[in-house]
């Protein structure tokens, strides 16, 4: 498929803001049962989808954003998976299917006036005929071989001539059924020089158009070679020999195209040249590629390359004056059967030790990702700090609180902090106390303790260097909510009350830094939103609230429905399936999206399992946001399929009510 015109430059502005619409002049032809081919008639592209997927394509008549599209899908219960979706609105863009506001017009490409017209039943039937009397003839005379050079190159002429005749007839019969014939040209720089076309119109002429094109393009070497065993016979082997080459299995051949045509379905464009494949394993990929192989096509291509590989063999035998039992002879007398168990043992030595070697670096490389950071981590801690005016500027300018603040008034804050430096398992802040400063973490680790009324006491959180607490003290004016605690020796920086008021608050309002502090930092250290972008984080954060909830106070009863997405930030849940606890929910983990992507009921319940506090966002805020950033979108899916322990999409069409 060829590419019109240069892609919207940036992916995420053309899969989040772009508005999308079909593109004027397409032609849509049922080419199988479940297989469409679109062409863009200016562009001469084409694009081969599903029933489904074209049908999600026609949504777009009206210019709608992808996010829109998806949102529309989602609760309509007809979403493809996201991975398909994506890939398949980029491949509409690349082949001008689908047309953007920024999108330059593509090159027009021109058919050529072809004048002459073949019937396909006509030129089928003639090729039958011609390959069935040509197989006959030549398995009835007796073959002679060329006696001198002239012949061969007599041979070499006439086959070059039969192939141009073949894609003579090819284009007359491509113009016959109602397709388009491009770049008709004379091409010299080939092992058989002539008459050539472009083909690629041939998808709109359906199964049977693409094998009698096929068909006839043979069928001028086959009467060529039919004519010689008669009249002729020192030319049947070199024209043999022009025919194995045009039965070829290994390359792009007629008989190859006509295989295609009879046994295997045209590849959508959605299942190769993928965009978001990038980081898969190879054998995902090999996966992926048999499960859109068509085991018919792969069997007859088999079987028909050993047929190949018998005629080619006999053919040598003929030139060679010699059976196959003589060449086996020979073989043992030179020595070769000596040296078959040698080449064997090699190849299979080699084998065995690239695999030794494959499994060796996936191992060495999955356990220095596992030990690295953790080793980095301790050496950090291990690390005096060196605390400099640009040392603690650069700290509170990678906090999420002052990342905004200008350089002139991050240098007035760091002269305005303290520091401090707390021993291991020391009480920093101690919950119920009154509160009048501010910490960031400068170096080392904090632990945030929950002390309840009853029963022991709890470690609901981690902060680690560059990290905010306390702010909410000095936000409401009350006492402390929870004890922090040094879990290793740590430094600290620490803003008093009226500094705060005066340096910060006069910057920026109080809900931004209970964003910043509480909402951000919380999704900086959960592994969920660690690799979101900072934009994606802040959305989030914007979107969402803190919520308390008290023991055993169900928050998704299985059965009934689910209309919101909710991330552990204290505490644990439990999760119960018919009355039965199957898991337990714990800081940073996460529940609520399988129903919410679904639109289905919840298929558990959960429950706190002590005093608990989530990060909430409604459904509609959900949607939005992940059909708004594509990478978050497959990051949803994958992580629900591998809930679901299959892919959660597609669905079964079903209607779901807003108002439930």
């Amino acid at each position: 498929m060829s590419d019109p015109g240069p892609l919207v430059a940036d992916r995420t502005a053309l899969l989040s803001q772009a508005r999308l619409r079909l593109a004027l002049g397409l032609r849509i032809v049922d080419i199988r049962t479940d297989r469409v081919a679109v062409k863009f008639m200016t562009g001469g592209t084409y694009l081969v989808v599903t029933r489904a997927q074209l049908d999600i394509l026609l949504r777009f008549q009206d210019g709608d954003t992808v996010p829109q599209v998806l949102c529309r899908l989602l609760s309509e219960r007809q979403s493809p998976p996201l991975r398909e979706y994506y890939e398949l609105l980029l491949k509409a863009v690349r082949s001008g299917v689908l047309v953007t506001p920024e999108q330059p017009e593509p090159p027009a490409k021109i058919a050529a006036l072809w004048p002459f017209r073949l019937p396909g039943g006509l030129g089928r039937f003639f090729a039958l005929t011609t390959m069935g009397v040509a197989s006959l003839l030549i398995t009835t005379h007796t073959l002679e071989l060329p006696t001198h050079a002239g012949q061969l190159l007599l041979g070499w002429i006439t086959v070059c001539l039969c192939v141009s005749l073949g894609h003579l007839a090819g284009a007359s019969v491509l113009a016959g059924g109602e397709g388009e014939v491009y770049a008709p040209r004379w091409v010299l720089r080939s092992a058989l020089p002539g008459f050539r076309f472009d083909d690629a119109d041939a998808i709109m002429l359906g199964r049977d158009g693409e094998a009698d094109l096929a068909l006839v393009r043979l069928a001028p070497l086959f009467a060529a070679t039919a004519l010689a065993a008669v009249w002729y016979p020192a030319l049947v082997l070199p024209l043999f020999a022009g025919l194995l080459y045009q039965l070829c299995p290994f390359f792009n051949t007629p008989l190859m195209a006509l295989l295609r045509a009879t046994y295997r379905d045209p590849k959508l464009d959605t299942a190769y040249d993928l965009h978001f494949a990038k980081s898969q394993l190879f054998l995902v990929l090999l996966r992926a590629r048999l499960k859109f192989a068509d085991q018919r096509f792969l069997l007859m291509s088999a079987g028909y390359s050993l047929v190949w590989l018998g005629l080619a063999f006999l053919c040598g035998c003929a030139l060679l004056h010699a059976n196959a039992g003589q060449l086996l002879a020979i073989a043992i007398k030179e020595g070769g059967s000596h040296l078959t168990p040698v080449v064997l043992l090699a190849g299979m030595g080699t084998l065995v030790a690239s695999g030794a070697g494959l499994a060796g670096w996936f191992a060495a490389r999955h356990v220095r990702n596992a030990v690295a950071p953790w080793l980095e981590q301790r050496a950090a801690r291990r690390r005096r700090p060196v605390l400099t005016p640009e040392s603690i500027r650069s700290c509170l300018a990678g906090t999420h609180l002052f990342r905004s603040f200008p350089p002139q008034d991050l240098t007035v804050l760091a002269t305005a902090v303290r520091t401090e430096e707390v021993k291991p398992y020391v009480n920093i802040v101690r919950q119920g106390q009154h509160g009048d400063r501010l910490y960031v973490v400068f170096s080392g680790a904090v632990e945030i303790v929950r002390e309840p009324p009853v029963g022991r006491i709890e470690v609901v959180g981690e902060l680690q260097a560059g990290e905010v607490f306390g702010e909410i003290a000095l936000l409401r004016g009350g006492l402390r909510t929870r004890t922090v605690r040094a879990s290793c020796r740590t430094v600290l920086l620490s803003i008093t009350q009226d500094d705060f008021a005066a340096l910060v608050l006069s910057r920026i309002s109080r809900e931004t830094v209970e964003t910043a502090v509480q909402k951000l930092a919380f999704l900086a250290r959960i592994p969920l939103a660690r690799s979101w972008s900072p934009r994606a984080a802040s959305i989030f954060a914007q979107r969402s609230q803190f919520k308390d909830f008290p023991k055993s106070e169900a928050l998704i009863r299985e059965g009934e429905d689910n209309l919101f997405f909710y991330i552990v930030q204290e505490g644990a849940f439990s999760v119960r399936k018919h009355d039965a606890e199957i898991a337990r929910l714990r800081v940073g983990d996460f529940f609520g999206e399988i129903s919410l992507l679904q639109s289905s009921v919840a298929t558990a319940s959960i429950l706190p399992a002590t005093s608990s506090r989530c990060l909430v966002m409604p459904r509609r805020e959900f949607l939005d946001f992940i059909t708004h950033d594509f990478l978050i979108g497959l990051q949803f899916e994958e992580i629900s399929s591998r809930r679901l322990g299959k892919p959660i999409f597609p669905l079964a069409p079903a209607a779901f009510a807003e108002a439930r």
